[in-house]
């Protein structure tokens, strides 16, 4: 991705009019991702101030992280 960009990677729906939205996002030559709450209304359709940005460089341990979260919901279950 050239410039400031950003590209959906998935959506997973939270109610009504919200969701959640994944995407990589470029800004300044830099790679980031992007896990945000979106709205979709009337008033107003766009990002909330609800989410998580973070370099591409993290991504290893926000991964790692998601996998032990995943292990302790299934032990859990």
């Amino acid at each position: 991705m050239a410039g400031n960009k950003s590209e959906i990677i998935g959506t997973i729906p939270k109610k009504d009019n919200l969701q959640i939205r994944a995407s990589l996002t470029s800004y300044r030559n830099e790679m980031y991702i992007d896990i945000r709450e979106y709205i979709e209304s009337e008033e107003y359709n766009g990002p909330t101030k609800k989410g998580i940005r973070f370099h591409m460089e993290n991504w290893e341990a926000f991964y790692d992280l998601v996998k032990k979260i995943d292990k302790e919901i299934k032990k859990r279950g």
